[in-house]
């Protein structure tokens, strides 16, 4: 075991995955590796391997089970209500307690609140002298006051919030370190919720604490562990793809402006941003309960696996051309919001989200562009969520706006590989 291969870590191309899944994909698709912990695990890289591990009650998500790999350094548990990492029946019950809130009309109930918030930072960024960062100045308020305003979370709290995040996804960080934050940030959670079942109110924790049908199926301290589940989740990721995804965009102005021409490819460009960038860089790990044949191999009872959704997301045998990004085609099917039963439960409200920030920020900030050259900018290879780290721009309000034409769907032109020597990319 002593040669068994480290993880792919490292994308050499910010847009791409590690580079050697395409090489473990194409020769040894479920192989073992040593996770940056140290543990040893399957690699899950195939598209159809990934449903099929994701869709199987024989792989667990509980990580008290001995085998669960780790990708982080230290031994936090999740708190109780943290779903994500629990089994059928505890993940169905608690699942269910709020999966109405993120869709449907309730969803809808939320666009007009998220529309306004991105307009209003849009104009305090446009107040603000260029270059500035967006990273620090769009997506992490946007994102923020957005799940802020959903939970009923103060927004000025955010930045404790991303702090102890921070530190909690870091993989370079101690075991101690990470241990810390996570315990500040429960007791933090903690008073948050105690506060609003003393005094409820019209937001989704409020919601649950005066719905007797929710609040019966669903404790104190599995309310709190609810709460910090869906801010975390939904901020940090948020964050991410917004950098990453403008980033993406402007080394592709043709295609934004196939965007702003057919308001229809709005949805298909937020899929096409999950599978091209998915963000998840780290995997998502299970426990095999009994032996299963995956691929062709046998996985014991016990063993651990990392299911790599960035590199099933650039599966050839999936997807024609998967390394272009291509907003004309239809990826709803990518595993980028995961799949089967643990499948984001805030998928829609994702897309939504996702959806508002690209065409507001792009038809009201003309002349956009990033100020140094991409391979200048530092990105979060250390990170479980990938992204960049400062992402600054420009813009030049004399810019012409976009004329918004008819639909002219079509093909997107071809794709001209990484843009890693590209600097000054705007539309």
């Amino acid at each position: 075991m002593k040669n068994t291969p480290e993880m792919p870590s490292v994308r050499p191309c910010p847009f791409d995955p590690p580079a050697e899944y395409r090489n473990i994909r194409a020769e040894a698709p479920v192989a073992q590796f040593r996770t940056p912990r140290g543990n040893l695990a399957w690699l899950i890289t195939r598209f159809d391997d990934i449903k099929q591990v994701l869709t199987d009650p024989r792989f667990s998500s509980d990580p008290t089970r001995p085998g669960f790999p780790s990708y982080l350094t230290g031994d936090i548990l999740p708190p109780p209500g943290y779903f994500l990492l629990m089994d059928s029946p505890d993940h169905h019950r608690l699942r269910s307690v709020i999966v109405q809130e993120l869709k449907g009309a309730r969803l809808e109930e939320l666009r007009p609140k998220m529309q306004a918030i991105v307009d209003a930072q849009v104009e305090r960024m446009l107040q603000m002298t260029p270059p500035v960062d967006l990273i620090q100045v769009f997506a992490l308020p946007v994102a923020s006051l957005i799940i802020c305003d959903l939970l009923g979370v103060p927004y000025q709290d955010h930045s404790f919030v991303q702090d102890r995040t921070d530190t909690i996804l870091d993989r370079s960080r101690t075991p101690k370190e990470q241990e810390a934050a996570a315990i500040e940030l429960m007791m933090y959670f903690d008073r948050i919720v105690t506060e609003k079942e003393q005094h409820p109110e019209n937001d989704l924790i409020g919601r649950l604490i005066q719905d007797p049908a929710r609040s019966s199926k669903i404790n104190h301290a599995e309310l709190v562990g609810l709460a910090a589940l869906i801010l975390l989740s939904a901020y940090d990721t948020m964050v991410q793809v917004i950098g990453l995804g403008t980033l993406t965009l402007l080394n592709h102005p043709e295609q934004v402006q196939d965007i702003l021409s057919s308001p229809v490819l709005i949805d298909k460009l937020t899929d096409e941003l999950v599978r091209y960038l998915t963000v998840n860089h780290a995997g998502l790990p299970r426990v095999a309960t009994e032996d299963v044949v995956v691929g062709g191999q046998t996985i014991r009872a016990g063993e651990g696996v990392v299911v790599m959704l960035n590199s099933g997301n650039r599966d050839e045998e999936a997807f024609t051309l998967p390394d272009e990004f291509n907003v004309h085609r239809s990826t709803r099917d990518h595993v980028g919001f995961g799949h089967g039963l643990h499948k984001c439960i805030g998928a829609h409200y994702a897309r939504m989200e996702l959806g508002i920030v690209f065409s507001s920020l792009f038809r009201q900030v003309h002349g956009l562009q990033v100020t140094v050259p991409t391979h200048e900018l530092e990105f979060r290879d250390e990170m479980v969520l990938y992204g960049v780290k400062q992402l600054p721009v420009s813009w030049d309000l004399r810019a012409k706006p976009v004329q918004i034409q008819e639909n002219t769907e079509g093909a997107a032109p071809e794709a001209k590989g990484c843009p890693m020597h590209a600097g000054g990319q705007h539309v």
